[in-house]
């Protein structure tokens, strides 16, 4: 259990290491913030931070820097301090673009819309395939190809097209489909489709990423691309079901990644259910990445 002074003496030493990138000393704590104490007690009480696991001397310095439970420490007291309300701006692209913008940090929005409906049909005949899509109320589109073997004439697919659109917007005034297992094959499809949405995802401010490794570390930088555009960050980020900020760090979000933090929030809106997601290195500046996400 931590006393308050070494509570206030880790979060100041991780917010500095974090500002600055250099190990924090002794006399750097008590002549950049007018401590109370003197330079032999930050000492010892470093000591016993550092006996406690929260923080680490490097071989470059006498300073010290945030272990991984310093940092854990640190964000908990972020966690107290921003009671977490779900974000409810609904245009999910303009608030990654926004997020990575105000931030200088990658950001990711994904989730669901929940009360999505469907505008309006079209197919097209693609060799022996149909390609069709999907136009939602919201402007969202959805697309796919169908193996389909037989060869439909152009004005079959326009009657397949008036019949699935008017079964959408005028179901009285429609007649028996002139291929009743065409219209089914399409009709199942469709409400597969619906029944399970592919999730939305908007990311934005890929150019932050390079921001996330060291020069030592390029060798994990492919990793870090290929985990962002996997099916498992996103499973990961909609899998996330509290209403918190929530943070991961390092092999918390993937065995590969180290030295990258994971920060969250959840949106909830009349139409969408998901999270904005900021990622960064693990020395990212907590605190405005925290400041940012609670003002949304």
């Amino acid at each position: 259990m931590l006393t308050n002074r070494q509570k206030t003496l880790l979060n100041t030493l991780v917010e500095d290491f974090v500002e600055s990138g250099v190990p924090v000393g002794s006399k750097t704590l008590m002549n950049k913030h007018q401590l109370s104490i003197s330079s032999a007690t930050i000492r010892a009480e470093l000591k016993k931070l550092e006996e406690q696991g929260f923080i680490e001397k490097t071989h470059i310095s006498s300073g010290r820097v945030p272990s991984i439970e310093g940092y854990r420490h640190y964000i908990r007291m972020l966690q107290h301090e921003h009671q977490a309300t779900a974000v409810s701006q609904a245009d999910s692209d303009v608030l990654a673009d926004k997020v990575a913008q105000d931030m200088h940090y990658f950001s990711v929005v994904t989730g669901y819309y929940t009360a999505r409906t469907l505008e309006a049909i079209h197919i097209a005949a693609v060799g022996h395939a149909l390609l069709i899509v999907l136009i939602y109320n919201d402007g969202d589109v959805d697309h796919d190809q169908l193996e389909w073997k037989e060869t439909l004439t152009m004005e079959e697919i326009k009657q397949l097209n008036d019949y699935l659109n008017a079964e959408l917007h005028q179901p009285d005034s429609i007649q028996a489909p002139f291929n009743s297992r065409l219209v089914s094959f399409v009709e199942n499809y469709v409400k597969m489709r619906l029944a399970k949405p592919a999730p939305v995802i908007h990311r934005a401010g890929q150019e932050f990423l390079f921001d996330t490794v060291t020069h030592h570390e390029l060798n994990h930088f492919k990793d870090l691309l290929v985990f962002i555009e996997s099916d498992a960050f996103i499973c990961k980020l909609i899998s996330m079901n509290d209403n918190l900020i929530n943070v991961k760090i390092g092999q918390e979000i993937d065995d590969k990644l180290s030295n990258v933090s994971l920060v969250t929030k959840p949106v909830q809106t009349e139409t969408f259910d998901g999270r904005v997601a900021v990622m960064g290195p693990l020395m990212m500046s907590y605190r405005k990445v925290f400041e940012g996400l609670s003002a949304l």
